[in-house]
């Protein structure tokens, strides 16, 4: 009988977000085909799968962030993928990101194998949205540029995401692939998660729900966003911020600041996330860099019109200008949510819109994965 063909893919843990939740949807992909997945971690991802196989990299740095503990990571990652390539054959390499193809590297020119390399949002993302990693920025920049001169293909989840890279590091245009994230849309009464949401944050019966779903990182502008709610007209108007992240505080001040503080709620992480949105009114997104936000995606699907901030990965989304504002400058957002609230006809012009636009992204994003692939997964499964 023959083995199951192996792939090798480095990610140093699973975390909540849009980000790890395509990487686990893409190993479950090659699970499906029949293929056996080991991974690097410094933890065990939490979807086991007796064709998933972890190689755990033993950690001395308890806190699992800041500059220590990735200089410890980049330096022993390579020589413990090294040391799993001479022991195992792996027919391809996976790569998280381009800085993780870097990281792959060694291993795939010792074992000769074709690597493939996720492009999740623009270049030298991680430096230019995390102040505290600035001064890395020509580091990530070095290593990008390794990573995808060693990959042998490239996904990119948007177009924009695509034309980025080229531009960037002057890529070889057929070397990128584009396969946009996908969203589920399954079916559910718009009125009952409204009343559930009402009861569960005991809101007025007819309280007007703004939503957001994301991390709470600078890139995401959330300061921004209530800075603009603290403008709209309507009194019963709510801001439903679901998530967190290191900005959290912060954000928090915000709100006691401009005194909307008791109509900003923050719900942390939430398991029931989509029903919170299909709850809502309006979901309105301001970020500042993106690749193809998961967010975005989910809340097309839940019956809620979409504002969104004019930046190309947005707009490929959200096609319908009028759901477009500047994320510099509050006035258009304002005057946007203003008129959403009062004017039935508009409000039901943009919903129109954000679900024809979100039906363009249904589909089974795994099988396409595979199918992206197949010059190097043809004969394996």
């Amino acid at each position: 009988m023959a083995s199951k063909p192996k792939v090798l893919t480095i990610y140093y843990k699973h975390r909540r977000g849009g980000f790890c939740k395509r990487f686990r949807l893409k190993i479950e992909a090659y699970l499906e085909a029949g293929w056996q997945v080991h991974y690097i971690a410094v933890e065990p991802f939490p979807y086991p799968h007796e064709d998933l196989i972890p190689h755990i990299l033993p950690c001395p740095i308890k806190k699992h962030s800041g500059l220590l503990f990735w200089a410890w990571f980049f330096t022993t990652a390579p020589l413990f993928a090294i040391s799993l390539g001479l022991r195992h054959k792996f027919h391809l390499i996976s790569a998280a990101t381009p800085v993780y193809a870097w990281i792959s590297g060694p291993v795939k020119w010792l074992r000769k194998s074709p690597m493939v390399t996720l492009l999740w949002t623009k270049p030298q993302f991680s430096t230019d949205a995390h102040g505290d990693y600035r001064s890395l920025n020509k580091l990530e920049y070095v290593l990008e540029r390794w990573g995808v001169q060693w990959s042998d293909r490239m996904v990119a989840n948007s177009e924009a995401c695509r034309r980025a890279w080229i531009e960037r590091y002057r890529i070889n245009p057929e070397k990128i692939a584009v396969l946009a994230n996908h969203v589920e849309a399954p079916s559910f009464n718009k009125e009952e998660q409204r009343q559930q949401l009402i009861r569960k944050f005991k809101l007025a019966e007819d309280a007007f729900i703004i939503a957001n779903t994301s991390i709470f990182e600078a890139h995401k502008n959330l300061e921004f966003l209530i800075a603009a709610f603290s403008h709209v007209k309507f009194s019963k108007a709510v801001l439903l911020l679901i998530g967190a992240g290191e900005q959290l505080s912060h954000l928090k001040k915000v709100a006691r600041a401009l005194d909307v503080w008791d109509r900003v709620i923050f719900t942390g992480w939430r398991e029931d996330a989509r029903e919170l949105l299909e709850g809502s009114n309006l979901f309105v997104f301001p970020s500042l860099r993106e690749g193809m936000s998961e967010s975005l995606l989910e809340a097309t699907a839940c019956k809620v019109p979409c504002l969104v901030s004019a930046i190309p990965e947005n707009m490929e989304v959200i096609r319908n200008p009028e759901q477009h504002f500047s994320p510099h400058e509050t006035g258009k957002l304002i005057e946007k949510i203003d008129r959403c609230i009062q004017d039935k006809d508009f409000y039901n012009d943009l919903l129109e819109h954000t679900e024809a636009d979100g039906g363009r992204y249904v589909f089974d994003w795994g099988k396409h994965w595979m199918e992206t692939i197949r010059e190097f997964t043809s004969g394996k499964s």
